[in-house]
């Protein structure tokens, strides 16, 4: 039995299959908690000498408790915003008629002038819809201005209320840094909208954070109910006081919440990272290097297909694709904030790109003194999504210390998309190398990007398990994951890249008792089913 030096515990768990996660892949059957923290993992014989008349015993009957999961990739604060937003997604809708009939009925309820905002579009997910544009948007909504945003959070749709409410009209230029406004054959705008300094401004009209804060605490509660006991926003846009309010002691539900500033805000970021509590700390910088695989801005070595699907997106034939932030500008943020000891995180989908990343960062790693050479390294700088990453990359990113966090649901939601009409079968078999980045020991971890995706862990685990899509084709089946590798990529692998392995992430001795009760032992459990998998209880710290 691993034991701490006070064997009075607070909580005991016995009769379950405690799936630690440690360095030899252990399983016990019992746990003690004291004062929030794991204090001996054992037998639940052994565990059970360590009752005390208060100790409160749990038997859990054989359920299984694993290491609380780790959400390295989230939007907590966006999708606070977009729980005011009409949903027309394809997760809760059958078919596009449903969708727009969700618009239409929303339209005919709000008052005349009033903004109408929706998110969730997507050809993909809705088989046979037909994107909007500005006259179609026109004729539903003459009176509201609307506002549509795509699944992908890349691309939305507008009206003309809505273009003339921010004074934009055909002579508007282009904000730049890879985001335009739509134009038709003759230079009319078309109402699409493309990339964030586009979408910015007709976002912030919806923006309030007052409005957001209850909301805000809803998303932690789904999150929580989803097995999670620690989140990382990545590219936080609220008020750090909607933050640390939210990481108050007294505030439900308890999460802990880990921010990347964007890197147009980094005047937030004070000298060095920095923690507030134990539920609050700030990271680093998120940075976009190139854009969406939907909207034609991930930046690839050879172009998209031509097909009708591309067509539907808006991805102009021959397209690789454009980065939102020059080489040189990414390398001097790089520069200096990894001078000031800040994480950086940098959202990377295409090959090209990817490419031209790590030579961005060779040159800053060759550009600093040998002293300062392995701080660098120790910083744990990341990759985010990586959709088109080659597995021939990782050896340079893992000799700079960069660790890979994948977007592994780009299979099972539209992998026979890409497959079949956005990048061909070839480049979608070598897409998201996980295997490959463990086998390099780089620490690979899973995400959702929620409101992307919806933030469910058993779905990321299960893809990467399996490599299907949701009709069930194989994609990229060399680099599927064992379950226990799978369980690593949320829970101690996520911690690692946070910089909270020596805190989180398994059940040890010493470590913070933020763990999950399943119905179920993942293990023991076909990789098909673990979508099934359901949460029973999440506590971080001991607490619910």
């Amino acid at each position: 039995m691993a034991c701490a030096e006070s064997p009075d515990a607070d909580r005991i768990y016995i009769n379950g299959e405690i799936v630690t996660l440690d360095d030899k892949d252990s399983v016990a059957s019992a746990l003690a908690i004291k004062d929030g923290k794991i204090t001996a993992v054992g037998t639940s014989e052994e565990i059970s000498a360590l009752a005390g008349v208060r100790t409160e015993t749990i038997d859990l009957n054989g359920k299984a408790l694993l290491p609380g999961f780790i959400a390295v990739h989230e939007h907590p604060a966006i999708s606070a915003v977009f729980r005011n937003f009409v949903d027309m997604s394809g997760f809760r809708h059958r078919t596009a008629a449903e969708a727009w009939q969700q618009l239409e009925s929303a339209i005919a309820a709000a008052p005349q002038g009033e903004w109408i905002y929706a998110m969730g579009l997507d050809p993909v997910l809705l088989e046979g819809l037909q994107l909007p544009d500005r006259n179609s948007l026109d004729q539903m909504a003459p009176h509201n201005p609307v506002f549509i945003l795509a699944q992908s959070m890349h691309t939305a749709w507008v009206n003309s209320a809505a273009l003339a409410a921010m004074d934009i009209d055909e002579q508007t230029p282009d904000p730049g840094e890879g985001s335009y406004y739509g134009r038709d054959k003759n230079g009319r705008l078309n109402g699409t909208l493309v990339e964030k300094q586009a979408l910015e401004p007709f976002l912030a009209k919806h923006k309030n954070p007052f409005k957001v804060t209850n909301a805000y605490t809803g998303v932690l509660t789904d999150l929580r109910n989803a097995g999670y006991t620690s989140v990382a926003s990545l590219g936080f846009n609220m008020p750090a006081w909607l933050a640390r309010w939210a990481s108050l002691e007294s505030l439900q539900p308890r999460i802990r919440q880990f921010f990347y500033y964007r890197g147009d805000n980094l005047n937030k970021l004070s000298g060095s990272p920095e923690q507030d509590g134990e539920f609050f700390h700030v990271r680093g910088a998120k940075f976009w290097f190139d854009g969406s695989p939907y909207s034609g801005s991930m930046v690839v070595e050879q172009p998209y297909l031509d097909s009708h699907l591309a067509e539907e997106l808006g991805i102009v034939h021959g397209s690789h694709g454009e980065p939102v932030i020059s080489a040189e500008q990414l390398r001097n943020q790089f520069q200096e904030l990894n001078k000031r000891g800040w994480q950086i995180a940098t959202h990377v989908q295409g090959d090209r790109a990817a490419q031209e990343y790590v030579q961005i960062l060779q040159q800053v790693y060759e550009s600093l003194p040998e002293t300062q050479r392995q701080e660098f390294v120790a910083r744990r700088h990341r990759l985010e999504h990586g959709l088109l990453l080659r597995k021939e990359m990782l050896p340079a990113f893992a000799r700079l210390g960069i660790s890979p966090s994948f977007h592994i649901n780009h299979i099972y939601y539209y992998g026979d998309a890409l497959n079949t009409a956005l990048l061909g079968p070839e480049r979608t078999q070598r897409t998201l190398p996980v295997k490959s980045a463990f086998e390099l020991g780089m620490h690979p971890t899973l995400h959702s990007d929620s409101p992307m995706f919806p933030a469910e862990p058993f779905s990321l685990m299960q893809t990467a398990i399996t490599r299907r899509s949701r009709a069930g084709t194989a994609i990229g089946e060399a680099e599927a994951l064992t379950p226990s590798q799978a369980l690593r990529t949320i829970t101690i692998n996520a911690a690692w890249q946070l910089g909270m392995e020596e805190e989180i992430g398994s059940l040890e001795v010493g470590k913070r008792a933020d763990l999950v009760i399943l119905d179920r032992n993942p293990l023991s459990t076909p990789a098909e089913n673990w979508r099934e998998i359901r949460v029973l209880e999440t506590r971080v710290a001991g607490r619910r």
